[in-house]
């Protein structure tokens, strides 16, 4: 196993580096709640790395979940997958919860994709297989982002 280097810099902002005006994109990762969401980290990471692009690493809290060892786990696995790829890790704290300002998941990462003056040259995002009833049940964040039709979407299966 392949031992991670020192980060070059803060895991929530972008890393040190001198970045060219205008010779960047900067690519959207939707850093989901599922198992393998590593793995969709790492294939965006990758690509950043062979294309000179940046990541902007998007996280929807989950209550039970603590900021810090998010952006840990973002940092590990850039460092161990494309550590010259510069980042930066947006974890999305829900506001406390009232009629007004009760957010679903799906709205808070359209919003973060397509509600700034950024402009994604494409999201990657885990294409998470559900059963029948699970898709019933369950809101798929993929097809809000798809449906969207405001950026291109990379869909890793996972």
């Amino acid at each position: 196993m392949e031992q991670p280097t020192a980060a070059a810099g803060p895991a929530d902002g972008l890393k040190s580096g001198d970045e060219e005006a205008g010779g960047m994109a900067t690519i959207f990762v939707a850093y989901g709640d599922h198992d393998e969401r590593e793995t969709v980290l790492a294939f965006a990471a990758e690509r950043a790395a062979a294309s000179g692009d940046d990541l902007y690493v998007y996280h929807a809290q989950e209550d039970h979940e603590q900021p810090e060892p998010l952006r840990e786990e973002v940092a590990a696995v850039i460092e161990r997958t494309a550590p010259a790829v510069e980042y930066e890790t947006s974890i999305d704290v829900p506001d406390v919860e009232s009629d007004l300002t009760n957010v679903s998941k799906q709205k808070r990462l359209l919003d973060a994709i397509l509600g700034t003056d950024r402009e994604f040259a494409y999201v990657v995002m885990g294409n998470v297989e559900r059963g029948p009833v699970e898709r019933l049940a369950l809101p798929s964040m993929t097809e809000a982002v798809l449906e969207s039709r405001g950026v291109p979407v990379v869909l890793v299966p996972v």
